[in-house]
Protein backbone atom coordinates (compact mmCIF):
# COMPACT_ATOMS: atom_id res chain seq x y z
CA UNK A 1 0.00 0.00 0.00
CA UNK A 2 2.67 2.17 0.76
CA UNK A 3 4.84 2.00 -2.17
CA UNK A 4 1.58 2.56 -4.60
CA UNK A 5 1.24 6.06 -2.74
CA UNK A 6 4.62 6.55 -2.89
CA UNK A 7 4.52 5.78 -6.85
CA UNK A 8 1.82 8.57 -7.31
CA UNK A 9 3.58 10.97 -5.58
CA UNK A 10 6.71 10.42 -7.76
CA UNK A 11 3.80 10.33 -10.89
CA UNK A 12 2.42 13.59 -9.64
CA UNK A 13 5.47 15.73 -8.76
CA UNK A 14 7.13 14.32 -12.68
CA UNK A 15 4.02 15.67 -14.00
CA UNK A 16 4.12 19.16 -12.30
CA UNK A 17 7.58 19.54 -13.27
CA UNK A 18 6.75 18.71 -17.21
CA UNK A 19 3.61 21.06 -16.98
CA UNK A 20 5.70 24.29 -15.51
CA UNK A 21 8.68 23.68 -17.53
CA UNK A 22 5.86 23.75 -20.70
CA UNK A 23 4.27 26.77 -19.56
CA UNK A 24 7.37 28.78 -18.16
CA UNK A 25 8.01 29.51 -21.36
CA UNK A 26 4.79 31.58 -22.46
CA UNK A 27 4.55 32.90 -19.22
CA UNK A 28 7.80 34.79 -20.00
CA UNK A 29 6.52 36.10 -22.98
CA UNK A 30 3.48 37.07 -21.31
CA UNK A 31 5.65 38.52 -18.32
CA UNK A 32 8.17 40.40 -20.40
CA UNK A 33 5.51 42.26 -22.35
CA UNK A 34 3.98 43.42 -19.56
CA UNK A 35 6.88 45.40 -18.86
CA UNK A 36 9.15 42.88 -16.63
CA UNK A 37 11.67 41.91 -19.28
CA UNK A 38 14.10 40.21 -16.72
CA UNK A 39 11.76 38.19 -15.13
CA UNK A 40 10.00 36.97 -18.20
CA UNK A 41 13.70 36.16 -19.81
CA UNK A 42 14.63 34.26 -17.07
CA UNK A 43 11.06 32.07 -16.97
CA UNK A 44 11.92 31.56 -20.75
CA UNK A 45 15.60 30.76 -20.02
CA UNK A 46 14.48 28.01 -16.61
CA UNK A 47 11.26 26.88 -19.16
CA UNK A 48 14.01 26.18 -21.96
CA UNK A 49 16.21 24.40 -19.46
CA UNK A 50 13.68 23.24 -18.12
CA UNK A 51 12.09 21.37 -21.31
CA UNK A 52 15.52 20.47 -22.71
CA UNK A 53 17.51 19.50 -20.10
CA UNK A 54 15.40 18.27 -16.91
CA UNK A 55 12.31 16.29 -18.90
CA UNK A 56 14.73 13.85 -20.27
CA UNK A 57 16.67 12.88 -17.46
CA UNK A 58 13.16 12.04 -15.68
CA UNK A 59 12.68 10.23 -18.76
CA UNK A 60 15.74 8.31 -18.03
CA UNK A 61 15.21 7.59 -14.60
CA UNK A 62 11.78 6.08 -15.50
CA UNK A 63 13.39 3.74 -17.73
CA UNK A 64 15.66 2.51 -14.75
CA UNK A 65 14.24 -0.55 -12.35
CA UNK A 66 13.31 0.27 -9.08
CA UNK A 67 14.68 -1.22 -6.32
CA UNK A 68 11.89 -3.12 -5.61
CA UNK A 69 12.08 -4.67 -9.01
CA UNK A 70 15.78 -5.83 -8.53
CA UNK A 71 15.15 -7.39 -5.26
CA UNK A 72 12.42 -9.82 -6.77
CA UNK A 73 14.50 -10.38 -9.49
CA UNK A 74 17.48 -11.40 -7.16
CA UNK A 75 14.89 -13.90 -5.02
CA UNK A 76 13.26 -15.85 -8.09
Amino acid sequence: MFQWIKQGVKRLFRAVLNWASLLAIPVGLVVGLKGYRTLGALLILGGTIAYFLVDPILMLLDLMPSSESKKRTRRG
